[in-house]
């Protein structure tokens, strides 16, 4: 049992790699390398900006998304009770875009500011932006292609790329982001279902984000929610990964296990919420999303319980038993690197149709993987208690993010 749990994140790391492999070659490799720009009056989006202590980023992401060509579109930036001057430097552009400012006096949440944008809104589509992030010129345009392409289309996610690469932890995040998430994103594609949309950086239908009540304002991270919203309504989601958007990334330790906190209590509020929801599913794509986020949780108990049991119950003493439980956990992680070595060549290969640049950093971040297994274990643990103690129905607010080096 200890072999199969330590062996786990080798197998799943494998399934990350062949499913980015299968999407690759049967459906990215066929897309057009430039957009089709012929849009109309029924394309025009609503491009939404919520944001909360947001002053140091917040006008280049306002110029940045009013000097998009894309024709058709209405924007709206939706200030949730920031408590710094982030509401006086939106004022200070409204003389020169022509947008709309919601100034909310009580911070409620990301969710509830989205919801209002939304609601308000005259346009089809709605593109979710955080108040860090710059748009890729043609994004829009590569996003849109999708709902006309595919019926039945609640969101279409974007490729989301990071900005600060000055520090060491951002230059992993962007080997993260770029292979790892990368390829989990498109092997969930191959499957059919993917976990979450891109709280960042996502498109969706307005009509379908209506029919299944908007953004739930009482649930931590509302893109996972709003994501199995759309799977349990049979409303399809997309990735698109040549629709780009630069955000910042922490650049703190703190600040990166703080983000993955909120990730994992999110997706486990989600879990908690859904369960009874997936007893009558009987889409066998969509139970294999589900018991791999039940899987993942389970892992990270069932290696704490058994090295538990394996340090009571095992003679402290005798040589073989450190010499063999040693030797696994070393040779786990050595294949583990070894396979993510390959994960991740072959995985920027596949991203430097986007970014070449990131190619380099493979030399000296392929160790990166079993971190990455760790830091999901901790932040696994951490978020239980705070996921099972939500209260249901409440407001849940935002606090302001550890947005690094503003600096490209």
């Amino acid at each position: 049992m200890l072999e199969l749990m330590l062996f786990y994140p080798i197998v799943t790391s494998l399934f990350w790699l062949i499913g980015s492999l299968f999407y690759f070659f049967i459906k990215e490799i066929k897309l057009a390398k430039t957009p089709d720009k012929n849009v109309s009056e029924s394309d025009r989006i609503l491009f939404l900006v919520p944001c909360y202590n947001e002053s140091d980023t917040i006008v280049e992401t306002i110029e940045t998304l009013w000097n998009l060509s894309y024709p058709y579109k209405e924007l709206v930036v939706v200030n949730d009770g920031s408590t710094d001057d982030t509401a006086e430097k939106i004022n200070s552009l409204k003389e020169k875009f022509d947008f709309t400012f919601i100034n909310l006096t009580e911070n409620k949440g990301k969710a509830n500011a989205l919801n209002l944008a939304v609601n308000a809104s005259y346009s089809q589509y709605v593109m979710v932006v955080d108040a860090d992030t710059l748009i890729d010129e043609d994004a829009p345009y590569y996003m849109i292609e999708n709902f006309k392409k595919y019926n039945n289309l609640g969101a279409v996610t974007g490729n989301p790329r990071i900005r600060n690469k000055s520090t060491l932890l951002g230059k992993i995040q962007t080997v993260e982001y770029a292979s790892i998430i990368g390829s989990i994103k498109r092997a969930q594609m191959i499957n059919g279902f993917v976990n979450t949309v891109s709280g960042v950086f996502t498109l969706f239908d307005k009509k379908a984000l209506q029919e299944i009540g908007n953004f739930d304002t009482d649930m931590i991270t509302e893109d996972i929610a709003v994501t199995w919203k759309f799977h349990f309504s049979n409303y399809d989601i997309q990735y698109e990964p040549r629709a780009k958007c630069w955000m910042l990334v922490p650049e703190s330790i703190v600040g990166l296990f703080k983000q993955r906190i909120r990730w994992a209590q999110g997706g486990q509020e989600v879990l908690l919420r859904d369960t009874k929801k997936m007893f009558k599913v009987k889409n066998i794509a969509m139970w294999i999303l589900y018991l791999e986020q039940i899987l993942s949780i389970v892992w990270v108990f069932s290696v704490l319980i058994l090295l538990f049991r394996t340090l009571l119950t095992s003679n402290l003493l005798d040589y073989y038993f450190y010499s063999y439980t040693m030797n696994l956990v070393l040779f786990s992680a050595f294949v583990l690197t070894f396979i993510n070595i390959i994960q991740f060549t072959i995985s920027l290969l596949i991203d430097s149709r986007y970014e070449k640049k990131n190619l380099w950093m493979i030399l000296y971040l392929s160790w990166y993987p079993v971190l990455y297994w760790i830091m999901n274990a901790i932040v696994t643990i951490v978020a239980i208690p705070r996921a099972l103690n939500r209260k249901k129905g409440e407001f849940s607010t935002w606090t302001s993010p550890d947005r690094g080096n503003i600096k490209r």
